[in-house]
């Protein structure tokens, strides 16, 4: 029995493997034919050519047919490619010289020619201030990417702040291994692109951030009273007036405010806790009304969610009054003069 062989037209490309997807990117990339199989789906770029191979060992072969999408069979002659994004089907058989025809063979391709979609995301909302974005450095930034239906699907998403070497960082979704961490305190860009499973390439995109890693600074913003104590002056309440045990003397007149500074993103808020009570959100000074100790302690956070240490601070509220008398001199600061009686008289 005569035989007729017909390779595959696709065999090379059924065997060949899915290089492994690089590592690092950089806006140099030039996609090359690529292939993926998805199950029985075959994605490939219109960058892949379809050559079609036949033999036939008794007569030889006389020439090989092919047609595409259901058109009319006719003659290949060279290796041909796909622009049409979409699904195609592609049919070949064989004609020996012994006037054989092959039962035609089909393969199905999806020809995909369309890059992911991409978004950057963070875990924590970035805060504006007018154009600026700000972040901390606990912000985790992760790339979303999306194929199209039709796609052959996400291979890696890249992200870095190096547009020349963007590192690979899983498959575009939120898991550990997507995240990436800002920790250079300052301005900086942020790079991604992703790259589907057949090598199309995202446009490289752009975040501009600032990131704050700088705590608020806390202090306390007194007073509009300027006092003289032992010649010198010094406003009050101040950590320069304090009694033996170092605690910030304060009257019952007296409102203590605090304050605090952020060079970056700006304070959020500030909170205080006075002796064994709770951190509340400071909103207006405070007022000392009874003759106690006060131990309280002040924090800060700021728009990004970096939180100063607490600073404490130890007031004495004062409800001693001055302790007066009366002493007689003359004109030098001398005591006066006093007469002595007479010897006779005492």
């Amino acid at each position: 029995m005569k035989k007729s062989l017909f390779a595959a037209a696709f065999a090379a490309i059924c065997l060949s493997v899915w290089a492994q997807v690089p590592q690092t990117m950089n806006p140099d990339y030039h996609r090359a034919a690529m292939q993926y199989l998805n199950g029985e789906k075959h994605y490939v770029n219109s960058d892949v050519f379809f050559k079609l191979n036949s033999s036939d060992k008794e007569t030889g072969l006389d020439h090989v047919e092919f047609s595409v999408n259901g058109s009319a069979f006719m003659t290949y002659f060279n290796p041909f490619h796909i622009l049409e994004e979409g699904r195609h089907e592609i049919s070949y058989r064989g004609f020996d010289n012994g006037k054989n025809l092959e039962v035609a063979k089909t393969l199905a391709v999806i020809v995909d020619n369309t890059a992911p979609k991409t978004t950057l995301n963070t875990t924590e909302p970035l805060f504006y201030k007018g154009l600026a974005a700000y972040c901390s450095a606990n912000t985790k930034w992760y790339i979303a990417a999306n194929d199209d239906i039709t796609g052959s699907g996400t291979a890696g998403a890249y992200i870095g702040t190096d547009l020349n070497n963007l590192e690979l960082r899983g498959e575009g979704k939120e898991a550990e291994e997507a995240y990436y961490s800002l920790t250079e305190e300052g301005p900086t860009k942020v790079y991604y692109t992703a790259i589907d499973n057949v090598g199309n390439l995202a446009s490289v995109a752009m975040v501009s951030v600032v990131v704050d890693t700088t705590a608020p600074t806390v202090y306390i913003e007194n007073s509009d009273r300027l006092i003289n104590k032992d010649s010198e002056f010094t406003v009050f309440p101040s950590s320069d007036v304090v009694d033996e045990e170092g605690r910030i003397i304060v009257s019952t007149k007296e409102s203590v405010a605090f304050a605090a500074t952020d060079e970056l993103s700006g304070l959020d808020a500030i909170y205080v806790k006075i002796n064994d009570a709770d951190y509340v959100k400071y909103v207006d000074p405070i007022q000392f009304t009874s003759e106690t100790v006060y131990n309280i302690d002040v924090k800060a956070i700021d728009n990004v969610g970096n939180v100063s240490e607490p600073v404490s601070y130890k007031f004495y509220v004062d409800k001693i009054t001055p302790a007066s008398d009366v002493e007689m001199i003359d004109r030098d600061g001398n005591a006066p003069a006093m007469w002595k009686a007479p010897a006779n008289e005492q």
